[in-house]
Formats: structure tokens, sequence, C-alpha cells
């Protein structure tokens, strides 16, 4: 009869298999950080992506992302005046999200209009779904009425800011200073008065897991 043995081993190898394991008592490892992708809608200079890029990136703890340009879509052409539907282009976002998008930011040189009350073409600056996944912004009304490039790009980052605020539930505010402050009508304006930053109050919209993504604080 015989008896077969296996073989044993070595004591290097248990050493460098134990080794490898991770402690009992290790954390988890933290999440992801959530992906707010920019999607230029037509050619858009590298200037203003960075710009927004950085706005964004500089106030929540996200990844930003620069996502390939995509074409403005056909069925968002107003023709009678030669715009882009700004809803619609918000709709073909929603509709094809990059992947793995936590928020999308659509930006275009292109100009932009919607419905506003009695006006069924109004010229905006820019546009954000309340607490949706996507908002839109455009270089169109502050290029005519910028006399630097560096006035175009802070107004181009505030414009950012506030329209990735309405994504995140925040609607218009009367705060003084508040980057959520309502234009009306007066894009200009508003972007050069504004701080750039959300106010206490509106933080305090936030649920605790949006709160704590939000880097900045009340100001």
């Amino acid at each position: 009869m015989r008896l077969s043995r296996r073989a044993l081993p070595s004591p290097w190898l248990l050493l460098a298999v134990l080794l490898a394991l991770p402690p009992a008592s290790a954390e988890p490892p933290p999440p992801a950080e959530p992906v707010v992708a920019i999607v230029p809608l037509g050619k858009v200079s590298p200037e203003v992506l960075e710009r927004v890029s950085g706005e964004l990136q500089a106030r929540m703890r996200v990844r930003v992302r620069v996502e390939p340009q995509r074409e403005l879509p056909k069925e968002a052409f107003h023709a009678p005046r030669r715009r882009w539907r700004a809803e619609k282009l918000l709709d073909a976002l929603d509709a094809s999200p990059p992947k793995g998008a936590w928020k999308v930011v659509g930006v275009t040189e292109a100009e932009i209009s919607t419905t506003k009350g009695d006006i069924p073409d109004w010229g905006i600056a820019g546009l954000g779904s309340t607490g949706g996944l996507s908002c839109v912004v455009s270089t169109h009304i502050y290029r005519k009425h910028s006399k630097t490039q560096e006035a175009l790009l802070r107004r181009m980052g505030d414009l950012a800011v506030h329209e990735f605020g309405h994504t995140l539930g925040f609607p218009h505010c009367e705060t003084e200073g508040c980057v959520m402050a309502d234009a009306k009508g007066k894009a200009v304006t508003s972007a050069d008065r504004s701080t750039g930053h959300y106010c206490a109050r509106c933080l305090g919209l936030l649920s605790a897991e949006d709160r704590a993504r939000v880097k900045e604080a009340p100001r």
C-alpha cells in the first residue's frame, strides 16, 4: 500500500500571503468622488472650458471631467431667431449623459433662449434644471459685453456656479452677493455684483449628503 505525500508550502510563501492580506481592522475605501461632466456643445474655447471646470472644482468635492465635443442637437435649433432652445439642450443632455456622470454641464458659444412668461423666445445666458441632472451655459451674451477675455472668463465662471446651483436644488436667492441671485434680464450686471459663492441660506437647503460635497463655508 502506497501513501501519497503532498508537498508542503514554503514558509516564505505563507509569510508572503499573510503580508498581502489586509489587516482585519482596515477601514473600507472612501467612496469615489461624484463626477461632474463638462460637455462642449459645438466648438468652445479651451480657456472657457478650463475656467468653468476650475470654478466648479474649487467649490465642490467632485471630479470634474471635460468630455469630447458634441454637436448642437438639430431639434434644439429655433430657426426664426437662429437661436438654440436651452430646454431642448437640457433634454438632449439628460437623454444621453456621459457615463458615470452625477451632474452634467453643457457649455456652448451659441446663442440660447427659452420661454419666459409671455415672451416665447427670451435670450438667456444659461439654464439649469432645478434638482435635476443638467444645466447649460453660453458665452454669447457675455462675449458681446466683455471688454477683456478675463472679464468674459470671470463671468462665465460665475454663471456656471449659478446654473450648477440650480441642479443642486437652489432657487433664485435674494441675499446680496449670493451667486444664486436672479439676473432679471441683466446677466452682465448680475454677474459683476456676485461674490461667486453660495450663501448660508442656500447651503442650508442641501441634504447632508450634498452639503458634504460643497467645499466652501457659508458667506
